[in-house]
């Protein structure tokens, strides 16, 4: 029995379109770095271990666009190229708390051939995002630079895994980073980014910058099973959220409806490598019976009040929570391991988010799964 069921038994049991549209999934590309790293704006083959290519349609005031992010790291250092469809700022954001907030920021431009990068920090949900200095903290980028090509920006830096500054996020090899990225077409640093945004996973090498070589076909039974239950799971908060937003019209649900569509990509990812076959992408409906009775239960239940449907959106989330916890306990590969990670802090997340809309409201959520310690461990500002 999964821990979702225990949860049960314990129980007694975005202003856009109106349509979702399906992000493409970022393939990570990984291979053995050849070439000695230089900040000099160009990425060369062999410079970087990893990279992958995030992509975010034509929506309501953005035109649409992507960010090619190379990365490799070592013990101490972390080595990154972005690759933006632009001509004016790109920025990543590092493990935001809850939308952009607390999140450690590095925007960049070139202007007239020479690069600026910023070392910021952002105050709130949506900005503004400041440079660490104007806040007390040190400008911890030790080397960058920038070039300009065929409508494009590229830019390579290097910084610390390890900061003594509050306003940096520290790292580990090994670990899942949370990332949020955007464009602007505008050079203007302190202009909103109008082209795209998006949220993805970087995942750092452990020990010597080598990749994982987990081989197809080498899944447990049990991490087998888990695959198709998360992607099962992100379905069914995809199809919740989905089906809220259509009654209610809040901008949270489509946003985050989007998100666990992206999330089931990442599952689906790691799936299509292992040659495992998914159930059928049919909303509402659930080859799990525990996952078919959360998804109608919670969907009852959301579809009486806003108010409601914050509250069945926050349980799911600590639902999620637990099972990504209890299948990360369970897995043995590092990619899957890494996957999980990666759903895990998105969960976290979007709990924080629902909490704080209620918040707003002047309602408290009271978790109803998560241990109290926990829950108030992953909903703390």
């Amino acid at each position: 029995m999964r821990a979702i069921n225990a949860v049960l038994l314990l129980a007694l049991l975005l202003t856009f379109s109106g349509c979702v549209e399906r992000p493409e999934a970022p393939a990570v590309s990984k291979q053995q770095a050849t070439e000695e790293w230089k900040a000099d704006g160009i990425v060369s083959e062999g410079e970087y271990t990893r990279s992958m290519l995030l992509q975010a349609p034509t929506r309501q005031g953005y035109s649409g666009g992507d960010m090619q992010i190379s990365w490799r790291n070592d013990e101490e250092d972390l080595y990154l190229a972005l690759n933006g469809s632009t001509l004016g700022w790109l920025a990543l954001g590092f493990e935001p708390l809850e939308w952009m907030k607390d999140s450690d920021i590095i925007l960049a431009s070139v202007d007239k051939g020479t690069a600026v990068v910023l070392d910021e920090y952002c105050t709130g949900n949506y900005g503004p995002h400041i440079e660490d200095t104007m806040l007390g903290g040190t400008d911890d980028i030790q080397e960058f630079s920038g070039s300009e090509s065929a409508g494009r920006t590229t830019i390579e830096l290097k910084r610390s895994l390890q900061s003594s500054d509050r306003f940096d996020k520290s790292f580990s090899p090994g670990q899942a980073v949370s990332i949020i990225w955007a464009l602007s077409d505008n050079p203007d640093i302190s202009q909103k980014h109008d082209v795209a945004y998006g949220e993805g996973i970087l995942s750092l090498t452990r020990a010597g910058g080598v990749a994982s070589a987990s081989l197809p076909g080498s899944l447990t039974p049990i991490e087998k099973d888990g695959l198709i239950f998360i992607w099962e799971e992100e379905k069914a908060a995809r199809d919740i959220y989905s089906s809220l937003y259509e009654k209610n019209n809040l901008t949270i649900f489509l946003d985050l409806t989007r998100s666990e569509e992206s999330h089931m990509d990442q599952a689906k990812a790691v799936i299509d490598k292992y040659g495992l076959v998914l159930p059928a992408d049919v909303p509402g409906v659930f080859e799990n019976q525990t996952l078919q009775d959360i998804h109608d239960r919670l969907l009852a239940e959301g579809l009486e009040s806003d108010e409601q449907a914050l509250k069945v959106a926050a349980e799911f989330e600590e639902i999620s929570i637990m099972d990504l916890e209890a299948e990360l306990a369970a897995a043995e590969n590092e990619d899957v391991r890494t996957m999980y990670q990666g759903l895990l802090a998105g969960s976290r997340k979007h709990l924080r988010s629902y909490v704080a809309d209620l918040k707003e409201q002047g309602i408290e959520y009271e978790p109803r799964h998560l241990l109290r310690s926990e829950f108030e461990e992953t909903v703390r500002v």
